[in-house]
């Protein structure tokens, strides 16, 4: 029992050695993310922080030390959106093919509302706050199929406090039917009387046989109605 746990001890101690030396070349191991246990290795990074893979297949984070040091953004934020992009499937082939086809910007706004729900459930508010703050800052600038920083920012806030936020100032409009009273116009014909056209000769000169003739007169009619018409509501 005692040299099962002695190398249990031993396997635990050399293991970020391993994982150090498998990526001395580039990475240099510096620990575990606390949201999701991943090993965190540092190195030159131009998209400053990646959720990636080892030559084994197994889930890091690649982390470039200029994030580690930037105090005006939140590295614990930066490390739960990586790691969110591990949990959320972002990292798998499907999740890869999903990103080359265009799913970045969704990736990258499902991987932020992860991050931010789990800083609010351990109240790391000033991490939130960071984080909002810098995205504010990157306006609505967007680039390579990422969102802006105004809507990530307006993600993490909803995700963080349960607000929904609109990530868009265009209108979402819907159809449906709804009972409106129209009034339809209907001809009736009717008899109507007019003075007797037909004349005949009598002893004294010409006179009318009747007084009136009875003519056929068309006469409009309006009737209110109710009917399903089709209306675009907009919010």
């Amino acid at each position: 029992m005692k040299k099962v746990n002695l190398l249990l001890l031993f396997t635990l101690i050399l293991m970020p050695f391993a994982f150090q030396n498998l990526y001395a070349k580039q990475y240099v191991f510096i620990g575990y993310d606390s949201f999701c246990g991943l090993p965190i290795f540092t190195g030159q990074n131009p998209q400053i922080a990646t959720a990636e893979k080892d030559n084994y297949g197994r889930p890091i984070i690649h982390i470039d030390p200029t994030a580690l040091a930037n105090l005006t953004s939140s590295r614990i934020f930066t490390l739960a959106h990586e790691c969110a992009h591990h949990k959320l499937g972002h990292t798998s082939r499907l999740g890869e093919m999903e990103r080359y086809h265009g799913g970045t910007r969704k990736q990258e706004l499902e991987a932020d509302c992860w991050a931010a729900k789990q800083l609010s459930r351990y109240g790391q508010f000033t991490d939130l706050q960071f984080q909002t703050l810098k995205n504010l800052a990157d306006g609505h600038f967007i680039a390579n199929g990422y969102p802006s920083g105004v809507e990530r920012a307006q993600n993490i806030y909803s995700c963080a406090t349960g607000t929904i936020v609109r990530h868009d100032a265009s209108p979402r409009c819907s159809k449906k039917l709804v009972p409106k009273t129209i009034v339809v116009t209907s001809y009736q014909v009717i008899p109507t009387q007019v003075p007797c056209s037909h004349v005949r000769m009598g002893p004294y000169g010409p006179f009318a046989i009747h007084q009136f003739d009875l003519i056929p007169r068309k006469v409009p009619v309006q009737t209110p109605t109710t009917k399903m018409v089709e209306v675009t509501h907009c919010e």
